[in-house]
């Protein structure tokens, strides 16, 4: 995708949410609901949802772009994955909670990898996100982190709505969302996978999804505990 493409995306999905704010704040300004603040509150809280959803947007696409071309000087660190894992999942349980969907990890102690910084954080923010985001009400999810060999492997399952495998063959592909019954009311940038599948590549890792329609999915990624450089992650699609 070129940058032009970029630029193009980019504009037409911020464009209907700038609309949509820019409608809420004129009829708050014309008090088109008279002058009581509490009819506004639903406008004032569909403002914010906006606001949320550029952000988010614009933050995929400054990382995307990011991992994409990584500076020459990019600079490596040691990484605690359990500790690190733990953190992120902690930070996942009250969206999870709100829908009644159950967070079981079963993560090794001590899994230490040289790591870019915030890169391997990206990987398990963004498949956990999808994982709780594309539930069921009452589902669950299961992170699963152990050391095999000289690296470690990541499954993120969950018993959300699962995809088909004509959905599956587009799933890395950048500001792809797929859409269908299930999902047309749920946001993404379309971005999320696309910077896994890029991060994981990097390392020289793998990544893989086994899915079923109202069955759920797995992601699996492997990654070596020390860094080599290689080619984009390969993708195994398990129909």
């Amino acid at each position: 995708m070129t940058s032009i493409d970029v630029l193009t995306v980019l504009g037409h999905d911020l464009k209907s949410p700038l609309n949509a704010v820019e409608s809420y704040l004129e009829i708050m300004q014309n008090r088109v609901l008279g002058d009581s603040v509490e009819p506004y509150l639903p406008i004032l809280e569909k403002s914010v949802s906006r606001l949320h959803q550029m952000r988010e947007l614009i933050t995929d696409v400054v990382d995307w772009s990011r991992i994409r071309t990584p500076s020459p000087s990019r600079a490596l660190t040691t990484l605690d994955v359990s500790k690190t894992a733990r953190a992120i999942l902690d930070g996942f349980r009250e969206p999870a909670r709100a829908r009644n969907i159950t967070i079981a990890a079963d993560i090794e102690d001590g899994l230490i990898m040289e790591s870019g910084t915030g890169e391997i954080e990206l990987v398990l923010r963004h498949l956990i996100d999808n994982a709780v985001k594309y539930n069921r009400v009452d589902g669950s999810v299961t992170v699963t982190i152990t050391k095999e060999g000289a690296g470690i492997t990541v499954e993120v399952a969950d018993t959300g709505i699962g995809m088909t495998g004509e959905e599956q063959s587009r799933l890395f592909q950048e500001f792809v969302r797929i859409k269908n019954e299930n999902t047309r009311d749920i946001w993404g940038t379309g971005l999320g996978l696309a910077i896994v599948r890029q991060i994981v590549g990097l390392y020289g890792g793998t990544v893989s999804v086994r899915s079923e329609p109202d069955r759920g999915t797995t992601f699996s990624i492997t990654l070596p505990l020390r860094w080599r450089a290689s080619q984009p992650a390969s993708e195994d699609i398990v129909l």
